[in-house]
């Protein structure tokens, strides 16, 4: 009950209350998502933050939640926890966007996948995130993919 309110007292001022009240559930869900993964090219470490600061720019336009940002990683995730658009041809508009902002500096994996989302972690920290399935499999299309390129992925087939 203290870990709700804290929540509650902390997201009030800048979240719309349907969402708060999304992310004070307990337990993760399973939810149907698009995920987009993005590798920024790490040749050109002085042109890294660029690249990045862009790519986080057009994940944001797109109303998509970014989850993660590791060192050259960025997760992107459309319909968790926002109502926003959750087809293939957002997530896909979303990819030509990056591609087209990037060029050859990123390179893409997505698709779409049922998935745990929710707050994840500790009773001490919350965060909210979703679990993509087979997320290793997902990781090594992308290490496969060319700088320039995005691959679709479908989870199931892994």
């Amino acid at each position: 009950m203290f870990a709700r309110q804290r929540i509650r007292k902390q997201l009030q001022g800048f979240i719309n209350p349907e969402v708060v009240a999304e992310l004070q559930v307990g337990q993760p869900q399973r939810k149907h998502f698009q995920f987009v993964l993005v590798l920024v090219d790490e040749s050109h470490p002085e042109q890294m933050p660029e690249v990045i600061g862009r790519a986080v720019d057009t994940i944001l336009e797109h109303q998509a939640m970014l989850m993660n940002i590791t060192s050259s990683l960025l997760v992107g995730l459309l319909g968790v926890p926002f109502p926003q658009d959750n087809s293939p041809e957002a997530r896909r508009g979303l990819v030509d966007s990056l591609l087209r902002e990037n060029g050859d500096r990123i390179k893409v994996a997505h698709g779409d996948c049922d998935g745990a989302v929710g707050n994840l972690g500790s009773q001490r920290r919350f965060s909210y995130g979703a679990l993509i399935p087979r997320f290793s499999g997902v990781l090594k299309k992308l290490l496969e993919t060319e700088f320039g390129t995005a691959v679709e992925i479908d989870v199931r087939s892994l």
